[in-house]
Formats: structure tokens, sequence, C-alpha cells
């Protein structure tokens, strides 16, 4: 997404993590669906091992 640094892509690019103005985001790439992760690392790792990424969540340093 424009204007947002993008701070993790997943490997066939379908999925990437961006941060929105000190708020991390989740975004399905082909539904452009955006998934709000908290506002600190800390808090995305969390939220994405809620959702059952803790694929993603351990990739997040």
């Amino acid at each position: 997404m424009a204007g947002a640094p993008t701070i993790w892509v997943s490997g066939d690019m379908s999925e990437q993590i961006s941060d929105f103005n000190g708020e991390y985001t989740l975004i399905l790439i082909s539904s452009k669906q955006r998934i709000s992760l908290g506002k600190s690392l800390e808090a995305a790792r969390k939220k994405l091992k809620e959702l059952g990424r803790e694929d993603i969540a351990n990739q997040l340093r």
C-alpha cells in the first residue's frame, strides 16, 4: 500500500505487514483486506498468534 513502510512480505508476496502511522497492519494482497495488529511489534506478534499465524509472528523481530 502506498505511503506506508512495509516491514514484512510473504515469500509468495500474497501478504505483507505495513506500518500505517504507528499501527501495524497485515494486508492480504489479493483481497486488499487489512487486519489491524496493534501499535507495537510485541502487540503485532501477539495478535498474529491469536489469528493462528505463528509462522509470521516468529519472523518478526
